[in-house]
């Protein structure tokens, strides 16, 4: 009966550990839309980090990753530029997901002066 205690605890500490983790690092959304090519951009800004996450989401039309590209860098410098950074760098590889009827394409950027 202890064990099954202590094992409940430990799972309920892990399970609420990245909660706890995460508090102070709120981030501010940021949204950009382009009607005539059905896609929008969520950024998500976390200011004591300044990492940005740029979730890219088109839906019914096929999939252009150059188009895609470049409405990120548009919008991201746009971002930039109104925050005061000069620079920034994608943080890790873009993450692509095919839903039915939407494409998704995540890209986690550091911004820096």
């Amino acid at each position: 009966m202890m064990r099954k205690f202590f094992l409940f605890a430990l799972v309920v500490c892990a399970a609420l550990f990245p909660l706890t983790a995460l508090e102070g690092y709120e981030g501010q959304t940021f949204h950009v839309e382009n009607a005539k090519k059905h896609a929008t951009i969520d950024m998500t800004y976390t200011e004591s980090t300044q990492n940005l996450l740029v979730v890219y989401k088109i839906k019914y039309l096929p999939f252009d990753e150059g188009d895609a590209l470049i409405m990120i860098r548009d919008a991201v410098l746009r971002f930039a530029d109104e925050h005061g950074f000069k620079h920034y760098r994608t943080y890790s590889k873009d993450i692509i997901k095919y839903h039915d009827k939407e494409t998704e394409l995540i890209r986690f950027i550091v911004l820096y002066n």
